[in-house]
């Protein structure tokens, strides 16, 4: 048996492939492999075609074969199911075959109606709760608003002090005008004073009232807690002495 490896590289390459196989008593088998990097490849004008790939309530698998191939765009996909969030990334492979490394996604919510809900801005970050002064609960947050396209510009604070989680279906919300500094808004909102030990939990969301459609909110449902605390030094006392003479209260 005899076996050839070989490669080139150079401006233009050209590859030639040999796979042999022998039968019979006496056999001789010549194995050939290659490689060959250049600048040049030859194109074929089928491969060139947009990748689409999709994700059903998650992040979309570019490692599996794309959901929808296509030639040109516009173009219209296959109809989607109602009550999910569809995350798409769309690629480009030239007649080289040389697909394009893009990430970013985009994401269509369809309701149960079959219709498309409109983009909603993102959930805050850094959100926190923290025993503030005089019995009442701190509520923080901050909000990349550079990162929408259609930023939020209002908070929303749903809280309960109850023990029971607020709930963003039937609660109505404390709000809060944002103001917007360098691409972050910043929440800085407490409660009014609770009783000492009083559990205090709340849900921070963004709205957008005033660009493209209105009134849309995100959808955050993570329950932050504290609980009011009314300790501290006590009250100044107060002492009343009368003078005698003048009968003046000091």
């Amino acid at each position: 048996m005899s076996s050839y490896t070989g490669s080139a590289i150079g401006e233009n390459t050209v590859l030639q492939a040999f796979a042999g196989e022998g039968i019979g008593e006496h056999s001789v088998l010549q194995a050939s492999t290659g490689s060959a990097n250049g600048h040049h490849r030859l194109a074929n004008d089928a491969l060139a075609l947009y990748e689409l790939y999709r994700g059903v309530d998650a992040a979309a698998d570019l490692a599996a074969a794309p959901w929808e191939t296509f030639a040109s765009l516009p173009h219209d996909t296959a109809a989607l199911d109602a009550s999910h969030t569809y995350h798409f990334v769309l690629r480009k492979r030239n007649e080289h075959d040389l697909v394009s490394e893009n990430v970013e996604e985009t994401c269509i919510e369809v309701d149960a109606g079959g219709d498309e809900v409109a983009v909603r801005p993102s959930d805050p970050d850094d959100v926190s709760a923290e025993a503030s002064a005089g019995g009442k609960v701190r509520v923080l947050a901050h909000y990349l608003y550079s990162l929408d396209e259609q930023p939020a510009t209002v908070w929303l604070i749903y809280s309960t002090t109850n023990g029971d989680d607020p709930d963003v279906d039937v609660d109505t919300p404390e709000t809060e005008t944002m103001v917007s500094v360098n691409g972050v808004a910043a929440l800085d909102w407490e409660t009014d004073a609770q009783g000492n030990g009083t559990t205090v939990k709340a849900i921070v969301r963004t709205r957008r009232i005033d660009t493209g459609p209105v009134n849309i909110d995100s959808t955050g449902t993570t329950v932050y807690s504290a609980v009011a605390d009314t300790s501290g030094p006590s009250a100044p006392g107060v002492a009343v002495c009368v003078d005698s003479d003048s009968e003046q209260v000091q």
